[in-house]
């Protein structure tokens, strides 16, 4: 902000500013008394002395002499041979995985070279991050508006992951539909696909736990929308599974052909699918060479490499082979700490590497 002044300001301002002066004496202590003479406090050092022997006298009750805070090498060797065992076989944990999953890798990107998709690498190959791709959702909103774009053009996509027969691609996907309650309310559906004679509904998951909302939503679609046979679907990060059966009733079930679902009595069964069964359909389409188009084929590729590494939490193939050929500590470490995840990226590469 600019301020226009002039020269004859300056002498209207004169006399406040003697006026502070002349006050700033009133609120300061004067220098001297400010400044430490040495002169007067010269006896002051012999009170100190005698202060300070004291304190030294009773340090040894206070502290811990330095000889016996110190670690001699001589007194633990015998030590290190026992911890040597017990580091091997902690980090053996994760660093077996690691090496098994680098193997997996390495035959999962000759067979993905070899199939009709049009890639030559895993989708798990490279790292997907902010900085070297698009930008990655970051709620559930954000999946769900990628899911549609992935399920939309494709019936492939929809026959594998639903298990249902279809006639082609959906002809009309809705995200966020308002369906009215009766005491006049709505329930949002994340994802609805219409087919001629089918509808299928998708209850989108990842942090939130308000499960018991899918029964009531499926419920106001099958009302909204007649005329169709209902699919309906509640997609989840498989670490959620057990959450699911404490907060749901009735109690997750199992079908004869290992599908989830809960026996809602109204609207009915619906399916409890989890995101890694997503990726695992989108792998089948691709490798099968099942693709809409090359535009279709590279958004769903990249859509299942960014939900392997950001919810299912997969690690990519760089930060692997640091795990299965470590050259220093935090590599040897890092498997540990994700010994969990490793275990679950290397049964999922298991049974993907046959489509």
């Amino acid at each position: 902000m600019a301020v226009e002044i002039d020269s004859d300001d300056w002498v209207a301002l004169d006399p406040w500013w003697s006026a502070h002066t002349q006050a700033w004496p009133a609120t300061r202590r004067a220098g001297s008394v400010s400044t430490l003479d040495p002169a007067r406090v010269a006896d002051c050092w012999s009170d100190l002395d005698s202060w300070w022997r004291a304190y030294a006298d009773s340090g040894p009750h206070v502290r811990v002499a330095a000889s016996s805070r110190t670690l001699f090498v001589e007194q633990l060797e015998d030590e290190w041979t026992d911890l040597d065992s017990w580091w091997d076989a902690y980090t053996d944990i994760g660093h077996e995985t690691a090496v098994d999953i680098r193997e997996l890798l390495r035959e999962s990107n000759e067979a993905w070279r070899q199939s009709p998709a049009p890639f030559d690498t895993d989708p798990l190959a490279a790292a997907v991050t902010d900085d070297e791709g698009p930008l990655l959702p970051g709620t559930e909103e954000g999946w769900s508006d990628w899911l549609a774009k992935v399920l939309r053009p494709s019936a492939a996509l929809v026959a594998e992951l639903f298990v249902v027969p279809v006639d082609g691609a959906p002809h009309e996907v809705l995200r966020e539909d308002q369906l009215a309650k009766d005491d006049g309310g709505f329930r949002r559906p994340d994802l609805l696909l219409f087919h001629a004679d089918r509808g299928i509904s998708i209850e989108v998951k990842l942090g939130d736990e308000h499960y018991g909302k899918t029964e009531e939503t499926a419920r106001l679609a099958e009302r909204e929308y007649t005329g169709y046979e209902w699919h309906h679907t509640l997609l989840l990060p498989e670490r959620k599974r057990d959450r699911l059966s404490t907060i749901v009733t009735p109690a997750v079930s199992s079908r004869d052909d290992g599908q989830l679902q809960v026996e809602w009595g109204d609207p009915g069964p619906i399916a409890v699918v989890f995101w890694r069964d997503v990726t695992a359909a989108i792998r089948t389409i691709l490798r099968r060479g099942d693709a809409v188009n090359d535009h279709w084929a590279a958004n769903a590729y990249l859509f299942c490499a960014a939900v392997e590494q950001q919810i299912l939490r997969f690690q990519p193939q760089p930060i692997i082979e640091q795990m299965a050929d470590p050259a220093t500590i935090v590599d040897t470490v890092q498997p540990i700490t994700v010994a969990g995840v490793l275990d679950n990226q290397r049964e999922y590469l298991n049974t993907r590497q046959h489509p």
